[in-house]
């Protein structure tokens, strides 16, 4: 199972033409084209923080950056499933090593996963009898496991941690005990099929459910580098993969689009020049601040436990890479004109896929927020933060 370095990536630039050849496909089917997923699984890209020993490629957090930015500039939907399966392999570390042996079995085999606490986990006999309802949970009709957040319930109550803080468990079920509920009718992010999807009455073993507060049972960096805050890096490198495909278009749609109006071509006009050089510049920046911020965090993992420092230099190059590849794909557009309201030109799509993309919850202005905090030396208010 061992991947030379760098062979992801090239296995990812392999794909980019079937990824290409498949948008319609993807788009109109409102889930990721088959022969892509088949494509998936076999390079196992979706594993990219899954140990080595269980089939996954371990990569390190700038390789998984790169990873997310490369398919995002061919098809959001795409990188948005393979980020989306990275937070149920980064959770995974919470897992017994039993129950992660079982789960991540086959390196085929694909995931996904909500965090939103809408399901309700029964103590039983040494496992949970659970019942719930998940939204927006991307790649589910793909998945063979989902992860799913629950309020644990033992006496007819919520089980309390402390006063007013109910036990959390992710629980671990299989894609045949599951109801998908068609849901995802949406402009953006088509091709993610994030459908709502349902658990009726089923008897979860204790070995397949985690919680952070179990602690990690896996070493290494992969064990201890804070979860969240990739995830925020990971959405920041979707959107500079946006951003650089959105502003290849419109250096594209330069060089032959003629001058139908009084003036210059649009390849000849001061504003489209000067804002192609700073929006390249600005992504560059940003892309290289990123970088820097997840490389300093992954190495003090590798030397142990990460402070909030590090965490919050991480979210504050995340929001800033967001922000540049937001500012690419809006400013892009605009300057295209009309050439860019036809769902031919990639930047309709983008437009679409950057918009849907900005109601996840990693990209809302708390997490700045509580940065802010942490560089005065307070604690977050949002409990997951550090996590």
């Amino acid at each position: 199972m061992a991947r030379m370095p760098g062979q992801p990536l090239e296995d990812a630039r392999n794909l980019l033409p079937l990824i290409a050849r498949m948008r319609d496909t993807t788009e109109s089917g409102r889930r990721i084209a088959a022969p892509v997923v088949d494509a998936l699984r076999q390079t196992r890209l979706c594993r990219g923080a899954v140990a080595a020993d269980l089939g996954g490629l371990e990569l390190r957090g700038v390789e998984l950056l790169r990873l997310y930015e490369l398919l995002a500039g061919a098809e959001a939907s795409v990188s948005w499933v393979v980020w989306n399966n990275s937070l149920p392999c980064f959770f995974s570390r919470f897992l017994q090593p039993g129950g992660r042996a079982e789960i991540f079995a086959d390196p085929a085999w694909l995931y996904a996963c909500s965090t939103r606490q809408s399901g309700r986990a029964v103590v039983e006999a040494g496992a949970y009898r659970v019942s719930g309802r998940w939204a927006l949970v991307s790649g589910c009709e793909l998945a063979d496991w989902l992860a799913l957040r629950c309020v644990v319930e033992e006496n007819g109550a919520p089980r309390l941690l402390l006063p007013n803080v109910p036990e959390i468990r992710m629980v671990w079920v299989r894609r045949n005990e599951v109801e998908i509920i068609d849901t995802w009718h949406t402009g953006g992010l088509r091709g993610t099929g994030s459908h709502d999807v349902v658990v009726t009455d089923r008897l979860v073993p204790r070995a397949h459910t985690l919680s952070p507060v179990d602690g990690s049972t896996l070493g290494g960096a992969l064990g201890r580098v804070p979860i969240v805050c990739n995830l925020a890096s990971g959405y920041a490198a979707q959107l500079l993969g946006l951003g650089e495909m959105a502003i290849a278009a419109l250096v594209e749609l330069t060089a032959g689009k003629p001058a139908v109006d009084p003036g210059p071509a649009l390849g000849e006009r001061a504003v489209v020049l000067a804002a192609i050089a700073t929006h390249r510049a600005q992504l560059a920046a940003a892309r290289d601040h990123l970088h820097g911020a997840v490389t300093r965090i992954w190495n003090e993992a590798d030397a142990g436990a990460v402070s909030a420092g590090f965490i919050a230099a991480v979210y504050a190059a995340a929001h800033l890479a967001m922000a540049q590849g937001r500012a690419a794909v809006a400013g892009a557009h605009s300057l295209a004109g009309a050439s860019a309201l036809y769902t031919s030109s990639p930047l309709e799509r983008a437009l679409r896929d950057m918009h849907a993309m900005a109601a996840h919850v990693i990209a809302q202005p708390h997490f700045m927020e509580d940065t802010g905090r942490v560089q005065l030396g307070m604690k977050p208010l949002n409990p997951q933060y550090l996590v």
